[in-house]
C-alpha cells in the first residue's frame, strides 16, 4: 500500500535507538526526508549511516529536546535544509526500573516529566505554528500503556498519561488548520541488538530481568512481545493520508494487553 509519505520531512525524536529508530527507518523505505534528533551523538550517526546506506534520506541534528532554546533552532535549521515539517513524531521518552511510588525520588519525578511529557511539548511547541502557517500536518507521539494505569510505574505512567491529554487537545484546537494529531502507545518493546547506543536513555535502569519479561508474556492475549517495527507501522499509518479522518486516537500495540476505551 502507497501511504504517500514519499518527499515529505518527516521529524523523529529519539530516533537513534530502538522504536524511534525502526520510526525512522520505515518512513525512509518510504521515501520521507527524515530527520532525526538525538542526544546520543554517536547512534545517531549510526542510525543515519545505515539509512543511507539503504538508499534511504535521512540527516541527524543532535539535540536536548528538554532545551528549549536550542529545540527552536533545530526546528529552524531542518527546515531551512530540508523544506518544510509535514510529520513530527514525538518518540523520547524514558522510564527507570519499575518501583513502588513511595520508593520513586523527586529528582526522579522530574527526570520522567522533562522527558516524556515537557519533551513532547516543547518540540510540538515549536513545529506547530509552522504546520498552521501551512494549513496542515500530522503529528503523532508515543504514549505508553503505562498511561492506563499499571503497577511499579507511577511518575512514567502519569507522563504518558499526560501525553494523551495533550494529544487530544491538540487535535481539539489545531484541527481546523488541518493539523491531525494522534498517539500510539506500546507495550514492552526490548530492542534488538545494536539498537541501543551506550549514551540512550534506554542504556541502562530497565531493570527488566528474563523473568519478569516472561511473566508479562504470558499475559499478553497474542503471547508475544512487540517489536519496534509494530509500532512504527502504527506511527506510519497514522502519518499518512489513509488517516485524513482520525485525530485525537490512541492506538495500543501490545498484543492486546492494553485495549483502551
Amino acid at each position: 500500500m502507497d501511504l504517500g509519505l514519499a518527499g515529505k520531512v518527516v521529524i523523529v525524536t529519539g530516533g537513534a535507538s530502538n522504536i524511534g529508530r525502526a520510526i525512522a527507518q520505515e518512513f525512509a523505505r518510504e521515501g520521507s526526508v527524515v530527520a532525526i534528533l538525538d542526544r546520543d551523538v554517536a547512534q545517531m550517526n549510526k542510525t543515519v549511516a545505515e539509512i543511507t546506506q539503504a538508499g534511504g534520506k535521512v540527516a541527524g541534528y543532535p539535540l536536548d529536546v528538554a532545551d528549549v532554546e536550542a529545540t527552536a533552532a533545530a526546528v529552524a535549521r531542518i527546515e531551512d535544509d530540508l523544506g518544510g515539517t509535514a510529520v513530527l513524531v514525538n518518540n523520547v521518552g524514558w522510564n527507570g526500573k519499575a518501583d513502588f511510588f513511595l520508593n520513586l525520588t523527586p529528582a526522579r519525578w522530574q527526570k520522567a516529566f522533562e522527558l516524556n511529557l515537557f519533551s513532547t511539548f516543547n518540540v510540538t511547541h515549536a513545529v506547530l505554528p509552522r504546520m498552521v502557517d501551512r494549513r496542515g500536518g500530522a503529528i503523532v507521539s508515543i504514549a505508553s500503556d503505562a498511561a492506563f494505569g499499571e503497577f511499579r510505574v507511577a511518575d512514567y505512567g502519569a507522563m504518558k498519561a499526560g501525553v494523551l491529554a495533550f494529544t487530544r487537545t491538540i487535535a481539539k484546537e489545531y484541527g481546523r488548520y488541518g493539523v491531525r494529531a494522534n498517539a500510539v502507545a506500546p507495550g514492552l518493546v526490548l530492542p534488538a541488538a545494536g539498537a541501543v547506543g551506550e549514551g540512550s536513555l534506554w542504556a541502562s535502569d530497565t531493570g527488566m530481568g528474563p523473568k519478569e519479561v516472561q511473566n508479562i508474556e504470558s499475559g499478553i492475549p497474542l503471547r508475544r512481545r512487540s517489536e519496534a517495527v509494530d509500532i512504527a507501522w502504527s506511527v506510519l499509518f497514522f502519518a499518512s493520508d489513509r488517516a485524513r479522518q482520525l485525530t485525537g486516537q490512541v492506538v495500543s500495540v501490545s498484543g492486546g494487553f492494553a485495549m483502551p476505551r
